[in-house]
């Protein structure tokens, strides 16, 4: 049964790896890890099969050590989904003084489709919330035409979001540098505000969000309270939901990944 069951995984992880390949391109980012899990699942696998055949003729402590660290890894990874989606707010806290929008790709013949759910997430902020600033983050990569936070302004403002409620930070590559220049153009712009937005500032807190992907929004909010942001809200744009699965596994070990590196 044990053996079945792990075939069964396997077979279902090539499926996964095929569907994002013919849905998204062949260049997907981290779509090989789909790969990785069918070969372990098959391996362990065949390893249950052989011990279970030729029990006086196989080590115990090879299918044993396999079975045991597959079962390992699956359980670290839905705790990683439970607190990926658990902490998704329901609802964008309306008012804040700015959200901090995250980019991602920009490929030759425009945004991506992630980005631009995020971007309709944040137009529709900003029309709800005229006095909210946006934060437009991303840098330009090798194979980018332009920076994220251009590509972003250039569509928010085709969705009649006035150039005054937006700011670009195109220096960033990461969801950590995201945050950090974000919070030095913040502490700019604080500046350079008006008596009124002073005044405003003077009886509470700076207000300030963080606009993503529902699957990115845990990791970039513990890199932001890492960071000193204690407070910020999250809003969560939603996901292509082809793709949902493998972002929020690729997410999940790029938490792990950024807690080993002390991000978060």
């Amino acid at each position: 049964m044990l053996a079945w069951i792990l075939t069964i995984g396997a077979g279902i992880c090539l499926i996964y790896y095929i569907g994002v390949v013919l849905y998204a391109g062949i260049g997907t980012a981290f779509s090989a890890v789909w790969l990785f899990f069918a070969g372990f699942l098959a391996l362990t696998a065949t390893g249950v099969r052989l011990y279970q055949r030729t029990p006086d003729r196989t080590l115990l402590w090879i299918p044993v050590s396999m079975v045991t660290l597959c079962a390992t890894g699956i359980l670290i990874l839905l705790v990683m989904q439970i607190l990926i989606f658990s902490r998704v707010p329901a609802v964008a806290e309306p008012g804040l003084d700015y959200v901090i929008v995250l980019g991602t790709a920009v490929k030759p013949e425009g945004i991506s489709k992630t980005l631009k759910l995020r971007l309709d997430k944040a137009g529709e902020y900003a029309l709800q919330n005229p006095e909210s600033i946006l934060i437009l983050s991303g840098g330009q990569g090798e194979d980018e035409p332009q920076s994220e936070a251009s590509a972003m302004e250039d569509y928010l403002v085709s969705l009649g979001i006035p150039k005054r409620q937006l700011i670009q930070e195109n220096r960033s590559t990461s969801t950590v540098e995201n945050i950090v220049y974000s919070q030095e153009l913040i502490n700019q712009d604080r500046q350079m505000r008006g008596e009124a937005f002073q005044r405003r500032l003077q009886t509470r807190p700076i207000r300030i969000g963080i606009l993503t992907s529902n699957f990115h929004l845990f990791r970039a909010r513990m890199i932001a309270q890492k960071r000193g942001l204690t407070d910020a809200w999250g809003i969560a744009a939603p996901s292509d939901r082809v793709l949902l699965v493998h972002y929020s596994i690729r997410d999940g070990i790029a938490i792990l990944k950024e807690r080993l590196m002390g991000n978060i």
